[in-house]
């Protein structure tokens, strides 16, 4: 029993020590790899897409839009070996659009309509991805787009790390505890 709680309580330790190291490891401040910034007219019915880049889940993908006008954007998360039509050009029409939105809905990461606005996300993905962001003007008058993508960089995904943490501290502090507390009673009683 006692060669258990030694091994139990030193597994206990080690988690520990991993935990707190991932914690720190997620304090570490992201770096901003890439930053392009633009203003452009999307005329009436028009749609725009961006060239997509192939994200890891150590990068991370931001997106900051002010429109005056209307503006519908969407984040699309495409797998790396897919090949889809209107990628990196323009689409050839709104139909073409909506074909393709209706037949991968799953595809759609985040959605919004803008009008005379301003909206900002940021995405993480889960895998290895494509992120294309498309622009549509739904209107029948000019929007002027003005949008600033940010593509930074971690040391390891933070929000996973973090949740990681959190569930084996109290798992290595219950399995600290006895090794501890009998470690405690020996040297009390030497």
């Amino acid at each position: 029993m006692k060669r258990w709680t030694t091994v139990l309580g030193r597994v206990g330790t080690v988690l520990i020590a991993i935990s707190l190291a991932l914690l720190l490891v997620s304090l570490i401040p992201q770096i901003n790899l890439a930053t392009s910034a633009g203003e452009m007219p999307v005329a009436p019915e028009q749609v725009y897409t961006t060239s997509y880049r192939v994200l890891t889940p150590q990068q991370g993908l931001g997106i900051k839009v002010t429109v005056e006008g209307t503006i519908n954007v969407y984040f699309l998360e495409l797998g790396v070996e897919e090949s889809y039509p209107g990628v990196g050009m323009l689409f050839a029409n709104v139909t073409e659009l909506e074909e393709f939105l209706d037949a991968n809905p799953d595809l759609v990461i985040w959605e919004y309509n803008l009008e005379d606005g301003y909206a900002e996300r940021y995405y993480i993905p889960t895998k290895v991805m494509n992120i294309t962001l498309v622009f549509h003007n739904p209107s029948s008058a000019d929007a002027i787009l003005d949008y600033e993508v940010t593509l930074t960089s971690t040391v390891a995904p933070g929000e996973k790390v973090r949740n990681i943490a959190y569930w084996t501290t109290p798992i290595g502090i219950i399995l600290a505890i006895p090794w501890f507390l009998n470690s405690w009673k020996q040297r009390k009683q030497s």
